[in-house]
């Protein structure tokens, strides 16, 4: 039985190969595979959530004191793009932005007329939150409406975010 299927696939396999039905592999396997697609700064709000998650991956590769190192560094201020991070009792560890911050309770935080602004980023949990308020624009120096993400992991808050200038009517 296993003779007579080989006579019979061998002249198959033959006629396949002689008219060309055969499926020829000539791209590479990285011009088909789908790449992730980096965020950019055209999505604020994607490029934010990536940026977080950057330091929360180092925080998983490197440890509290990589990211504290890092994140403290003016050199990881991207325009108006930095992480901040609070420790479990939501005291900062990292904010290259306001140095004057490290130590202090976020939730002592208070924004432009809202002085809710530090309570509110601390009640972000594992799942992630976007935060809305006002904020001085580091590029700008004016108060703009800022959109932040933060987020839980293993304890400790991860916070970035991104600026939109305030909507103003000119009558």
């Amino acid at each position: 039985m296993r003779k007579y299927l080989i006579v019979l696939l061998v002249p198959i396999l033959a006629v396949i190969n002689i008219t060309g039905c055969q499926q020829q592999v000539t791209d590479s396997v990285m011009d088909v595979v789908d790449q992730p697609v980096t965020p950019t700064k055209d999505d604020p709000a994607a490029y934010t959530v990536a940026l977080v998650q950057e330091a929360i991956d180092l925080y998983k590769s490197e440890g509290k004191t990589a990211i504290i190192v890092h994140y403290n560094d003016p050199a990881n201020i991207d325009g108006q793009w930095y992480v901040f991070i609070t420790d479990e009792n939501d005291n900062f560890l990292a904010h290259a932005q306001s140095p004057n911050l490290l130590g202090t309770d976020l939730k002592d935080v208070v924004g432009p007329g809202d002085s809710t602004l530090g309570v509110r980023i601390a009640m972000a949990t594992t799942t992630g939150t976007w935060i809305d308020y006002l904020w001085p624009n580091p590029e700008s120096g004016e108060n703009e409406q800022k959109h932040t993400w933060a987020i839980r992991y293993d304890g400790y808050l991860f916070g970035s975010g991104y600026y939109t200038p305030i909507e103003t009517s000119s009558n």
